[in-house]
């Protein structure tokens, strides 16, 4: 039944995706238009639900975005394999905001934004810098 359901999740977010300039996500309570460089992935065998999509900038820098049921503790997460973790926590809209500034084992920089509800949190993550219109993008189609 999770196979059935994920594969269902990824046909209905992507058959939406041809009457649009970019793929349409409705998985929060708000729909999301993400780049047409954007590609959905799904790990089938995690024991983790969430459905990714990887996305490349105008650069050709990859990031991610990440939707997930919010069950996990980011920050604990980050804390204990990365150093010099720097989180900052808001309310947007419905939303609760995390940005996360860390370093990974290599000691290469990472950035990571989090727009968690209730029940889901959309993650936006990368190992570079991504643009920061990629962000306002995703922050002007919140309306919750």
């Amino acid at each position: 039944m999770k196979y059935f359901s994920i594969i269902l999740l990824l046909i209905t977010f992507n058959v939406s995706a041809k009457e649009t300039h970019g793929v349409v996500v409705k998985i929060l309570p708000d729909t999301l238009v993400l780049n047409s460089s954007c590609k959905a992935m799904a790990d089938l065998v995690a024991k983790d639900f969430s459905i990714l999509y990887a996305c490349n900038d105008s650069f050709q820098r990859m990031y991610f975005y990440n939707f997930r049921l919010n069950d996990i503790d980011l920050v604990a997460d980050f804390k204990k394999s990365s150093t010099d973790v720097v989180v900052n926590k808001s309310q947007f809209k419905s939303y609760t905001l995390y940005e996360l500034t860390a370093k990974n084992s290599d000691n290469k920089p990472i950035k990571f934004v989090s727009y968690c509800t209730k029940e889901l949190c959309l993650d936006l993550v990368s190992d570079n810098e991504y643009e920061k219109s990629i962000q306002d993008s995703i922050t002007s189609q919140l309306r919750g």
